[in-house]
């Protein structure tokens, strides 16, 4: 597969898609949320434009969760190489020439425009992101005209037959780099590109900004968008303390998604508004919190278990007997487990960029864990020389590993247990210090999102 027939499916493809999507869908993530995928419209040529905030992540997040196979378009200066670009090829990538490439190298892009027709014609969808870089913060930024060259160019290469859509897509990651995080995927509403032949038609650049603006505001209410630059951090930061608080306050009973970026949405702008308003006030609500999440770190719990409040002695006990009868289960997938990964952990010290730590981690636990499966099942073989044993071994190895990975989860979750009950029972003061912040900023935002 090459850039000629990038459009085509092939069976190499086919099986590298299986193989990936089972790993970043079910082992990667812990929870993946589609919403309104209702809003993909069926037999049209699709545009889709996620923001991009996690590297490769965000290219993924798309791939594995559209049935229609996508092609993706890319800066040209990564292809370079023949031999990369072989490889990106046969990832279905095509490169996109600018004008800092060269003036001459423009011309290329007549030969990627037919070749996205191609792409349409065989069903496929194209995906460009808008932003044309990432940024590890909730927050959408100035979008690039590329994506609108792109879509109307490709309408004049087909006589403007192709009737674009433009679907935007905002991605939300419980946490940017951690094994078994969330992943929520929302889709807009689509943008038809025929609504601007005219204008475009007459003058090009006001097409492409209206188009862009038009995108900018789409894309903007699918994701968590937090304007504020001086207090991003607070608002980002009261999501996590309050939202679940605010789902009670609307009679929401089920605190996930979709539910939860509904309210996120709702306290982000109120936050904003107060932002606007009491400029004195929300600096004070800051520091407050500043020092909340700072006690936090300190006792090395979460604010939800602090909201929870202090589990009884008799129920960590329990908890802790649980904990030690499962054991040994914890420690056999921790023996066979352990090694591929502290690699796929150590692999992102490959890169200085913290927004390729998930990527690396993705990758390299999705390579090193079968070569380690496999020397260990291989040895087990030779040693056991039972037949289809090393079948059932390799199983083992399997749910061992996700066994583990559960019971450390449930292992951490008790730690913090025991650090809030002998915080409250031998720092007393401290507790009811921290306590006492926590009612504040909770009065406080109350009081915040009953006023606007």
């Amino acid at each position: 597969m090459g850039k000629h027939n990038i459009e085509k499916k092939s069976s190499g493809y086919n099986l590298l898609y299986a193989l990936v999507k089972f790993w970043h869908n079910i082992i990667f993530y812990r929870k993946l949320t589609l919403i309104n995928k209702e809003n993909i419209p069926e037999n049209a040529n699709i545009i889709f434009t996620p923001n991009h905030q996690n590297a490769l992540m965000d290219a993924l997040a798309l791939l594995f969760t559209i049935k229609r196979q996508l092609v993706f378009m890319a800066r040209s200066d990564i292809f370079a190489k023949k031999k990369i670009a072989a490889i990106l090829f046969f990832l279905k990538i095509l490169p996109i020439y600018r004008i800092r490439d060269g003036f001459d190298s423009l011309k290329k892009n007549e030969e990627i425009f037919a070749k996205t027709i191609d792409v349409f014609k065989a069903g496929n969808g194209l995906v460009i992101l808008p932003e044309g870089s990432h940024s590890g913060k909730r927050r959408l930024r100035q979008l690039k005209k590329g994506f609108a060259r792109i879509a109307f160019q490709s309408e004049e290469a087909s006589d403007y037959k192709l009737d674009l859509k433009i679907v935007p897509v905002g991605l939300d990651y419980s946490n940017y780099e951690d094994f078994r995080s969330d992943l929520t995927v929302n889709f807009g509403e689509p943008i038809s590109v025929s609504e601007y032949y005219d204008i475009y038609k007459e003058n090009q650049p006001v097409a492409l900004n209206q188009l862009k603006d038009r995108l900018f505001e789409s894309l903007s209410k699918v994701m968590i968008h937090i304007t504020s630059v001086q207090y991003y951090n607070l608002i980002d930061g009261l999501r996590n303390i309050y939202s679940r608080k605010y789902c009670q306050k609307l009679g929401l009973a089920d605190y996930g998604q979709p539910n939860k970026f509904k309210v996120d949405k709702m306290l982000i702008e109120k936050l904003e508004k107060f932002e606007l308003d009491k400029p004195k006030e929300i600096k004070s609500l800051d520091s407050l919190v500043n020092k909340y999440v700072t006690g936090l770190k300190n006792a090395k719990i979460t604010s939800l278990l602090f909201e929870d409040g202090p589990r009884s002695f008799i129920s960590l006990l329990l908890s802790s007997i649980g904990f030690l009868i499962v054991s040994p289960i914890y420690l056999i997938g921790l023996i066979f487990n352990i090694i591929p990964y502290q690699i796929s952990l150590a692999s992102v010290k490959i890169f200085k960029d913290r927004q390729f730590y998930s990527s690396a981690k993705l990758i390299f636990s999705f390579l090193i864990f079968p070569i380690f499966y496999l020397i260990e099942t291989l040895i087990f073989s030779l040693l056991s020389n039972e037949g289809f044993h090393w079948f059932y071994f390799l199983l083992g190895l399997v749910i061992s590993g996700i066994s583990a990975l559960i019971i450390h989860n449930f292992m951490n979750k008790l730690l913090m247990g025991w650090r809030l009950f002998i915080l409250k029972t031998r720092k007393p003061k401290v507790y009811k210090l921290m306590k006492t912040m926590f009612d504040n900023i909770i009065s406080k935002t109350d009081e915040i999102v009953e006023s606007y």
